[in-house]
């Protein structure tokens, strides 16, 4: 459980940057906060947590929020590798 403790106090610095994409934890602390919670506490095992529906979406957000990410990055090395 440290290790969700630490990943907190990770989170809540990267959150100041604006161009990291969301992992499931970052999106169940936003969409889920009272489950979150339970996750910290070491209270009740992740699974069960959530519906087969629910779980689609929080991994898809998560997906979705890479996918933004990596087509900034590409992005940028372009615009740099051009000279812009």
């Amino acid at each position: 459980m440290n290790d969700l403790i630490d990943y907190k106090r990770a989170n809540h610095k990267k959150k100041h940057v604006q161009d990291v994409p969301e992992g499931i934890l970052d999106v169940i602390e936003t969409d889920y906060p009272s489950e979150y919670r339970l996750i910290l506490e070491d209270q009740t095992r992740i699974t069960p947590l959530f519906t087969n529906e629910e779980w689609i979406d929080i991994l898809t957000k998560s997906r979705n929020s890479y996918m933004s990410h990596i087509q900034r990055v590409n992005l940028s090395k372009k615009c740099l590798a051009q000279g812009n």
